[in-house]
């Protein structure tokens, strides 16, 4: 077993799942490349890393979905492939800013499948880039627009709960437990309910208030930074985290250095209401992950009362908050 991410033998040990997967040769140097490389230095979980135990990279995240996609998909090249490239688009700390700047990681992704050494490597290979962005936009076992789990969301909501210690079932288990059915995950109903146990509970995390607020404020202080540096902006999207730190800690703008300092060293400053004070943000929480798997050839929730039920606490977290220093 190796616990090195250098893909020197070409059999990668995925932790979480505790099992070996063989890389193809594409494989392999795709994850060598610096824009699958810099995922390494990019939180999953957002700001939240600064004060949380929620510290795992959008590089483990990676390395875990082509797992399952390979171990699943064994014979998909393209799929694997899709899998291992999903998320090189995204700006430091994952979705943190995103929403702020006006700004899409599935378009810069897409950008950086078609052109530099990503295309490079794959037409090397003899691969289209033009085919591996093609799947990314079409429902495939990486993910759906339906309320059924891909295996993108699986391992998020897997690996944020192993780290939160809020699991029903060891994430080894539960995953030898599943299949596929065309683009969507089958399984018991056991197996049904540690899993829609784990959705909901990442969902009680990310969007608890304080966790909220980290990624609200983080966006703030990016936000006046970019106002006092106009070429910042486009810069941003190829920054690490920590040189994202960096830049805010040493900014010119006195908001986004003292915000910046706050999040790092003092976050129990940071105040949370549910009306709005003067100078607060206002953060509405929309956007749920309402995923299921499928018991049999239906849903989880068509199926299992058990299910049901604990999918519809997700409604309860649907709520307007206001944050301030």
């Amino acid at each position: 077993m190796s616990l090195q991410h250098t893909f020197s033998t070409g059999m990668i040990w995925e932790p979480l799942y505790k099992w070996h997967i063989p890389a193809h040769p594409v494989e392999v140097q795709l994850f060598r490349s610096q824009p699958v490389r810099r995922l390494k230095f990019l939180h999953h979980f957002g700001a939240s890393a600064l004060f949380s135990p929620m510290t795992h990279s959008r590089f483990e995240h990676t390395v875990g979905v082509w797992s399952l996609m390979a171990h699943f998909c064994p014979d998909e090249p393209l799929l694997r492939i899709a899998a291992l490239l999903h998320d090189i688009g995204h700006l430091p700390f994952s979705h943190a800013v995103e929403r702020t700047l006006g700004y899409d990681h599935h378009q810069h992704t897409e950008r950086l499948i078609l052109n530099g050494p990503v295309a490079d490597i794959l037409t090397e290979h003899g691969i289209s880039p033009a085919a591996i962005v093609s799947i990314l936009n079409q429902d495939s076992p990486l993910t759906n627009k339906t309320s059924l789990m891909g295996l993108d969301h699986l391992d998020s909501f897997l690996r944020d709960t192993h780290y939160a210690g809020q699991q029903l079932m060891p994430p080894s288990e539960l995953v030898r437990k599943l299949r596929l059915r065309g683009n969507y995950i089958e399984t018991d109903e056991e197996t049904a309910a540690a899993l829609i146990h784990a959705v909901v509970e990442d969902h009680r995390i990310f969007l608890s208030p304080p966790f909220l607020a980290m990624d609200a404020l983080l966006a703030k202080a990016v936000a006046h930074h970019c106002e006092t540096n106009p070429g910042m902006k486009e810069k941003l999207p190829s920054l690490l985290d920590h040189e994202l730190i960096q830049e805010l800690l040493q900014s010119a703008n006195p908001v986004a250095k003292d915000t910046m300092h706050v999040l790092m060293y003092e976050p129990h400053r940071i105040q949370i209401t549910e009306v709005p004070v003067k100078g607060s943000i206002e953060v509405n929480i929309r956007k749920i992950y309402k995923k299921q798997p499928l018991i049999g050839d239906k849903p989880a929730s068509e199926t299992s009362f058990q299910a049901a039920v604990k999918l519809e606490e997700l409604q309860s977290l649907s709520a307007t908050y206001f944050f301030n220093i």
